[in-house]
């Protein structure tokens, strides 16, 4: 499983921190590693804050 990290810089106004992407209150996950980076990429690049960087990170839940 696949996620997508946003990583907040310090110079947020809410600080710094990371948290997955959620859509909908639910964690947004990809089933491959090319769906993620093409959505982190998509998101970078239509981002109007440049205080966030989204990238793709394979996810273990530990049930497997």
């Amino acid at each position: 499983m696949y996620r997508i990290l946003c990583d907040r810089s310090p110079a947020r106004e809410l600080g710094a921190g990371l948290r997955w992407l959620k859509k909908d209150g639910q964690i947004v996950e990809f089933s491959t590693m090319n769906e993620a980076g093409a959505m982190a990429k998509d998101l970078t690049e239509s981002a109007t804050m440049t205080n966030v960087k989204y990238t793709a990170k394979k996810y273990d839940s530990g049930n497997d």
